[in-house]
C-alpha cells in the first residue's frame, strides 16, 4: 500500500520534471525554482505516504488531497509559461494540450479513488488478493 502511494507521487513528480526542464530551458532561475518546488512536494508526499496513519481508511480523502495538491502544483508554472510565451507558443511548443489532458486524468483518478468507485457499487468484486 505504501509503495503504491509512493509510486503515485513519483509518477506525478516525474511527469512534471521533463516538461518543466524543457519549457523553461532558456530561463534557468524559474526552471530551478519550479523543479525544486515539484521535487520537494513530491518527496514530501512520498514521506507522508510512509506514515501508518496515512494508510488508514479514515484518511482516504486526505490521500486523494495530497496527490491532487501535488498534481495541481503544475498550475503556476503552466500559467507562467503561457503568460511569458503567449498562448499560441504554449499550445504548440509547450504542449499545453497534453499537459491539460494529464491534469484531467490525474484529477479524475483522484476523484474516483476518493469516491471509492467502482468498489462502492460492487463491494469485493475488484479485490485482487
Amino acid at each position: 500500500c505504501r509503495l503504491d502511494y509512493s509510486g503515485i507521487a513519483l509518477l506525478i513528480m516525474g511527469s512534471f520534471v521533463p516538461w518543466l526542464y524543457y519549457s523553461f530551458y532558456c530561463s534557468p532561475q524559474p526552471r530551478l525554482i519550479y523543479l525544486s518546488i515539484v521535487c520537494v512536494l513530491g518527496i514530501s508526499a512520498i514521506i507522508v505516504a510512509q506514515w501508518d496513519r496515512f494508510a488508514t481508511p479514515k484518511h482516504r480523502q486526505t490521500r486523494a488531497g495530497v496527490f491532487l495538491g501535488l498534481g495541481l502544483s503544475g498550475v503556476v508554472p503552466t500559467m507562467h509559461f503561457t503568460i511569458a510565451e503567449g498562448f499560441v507558443k504554449a499550445t504548440t511548443v509547450g504542449q499545453m494540450g497534453w499537459f491539460f489532458l494529464m491534469a484531467v486524468m490525474y484529477i479524475t483518478g483522484a476523484g474516483l479513488y476518493a469516491a471509492r468507485i467502482p468498489e462502492r457499487f460492487f463491494p469485493g468484486k475488484f479485490d485482487i488478493w
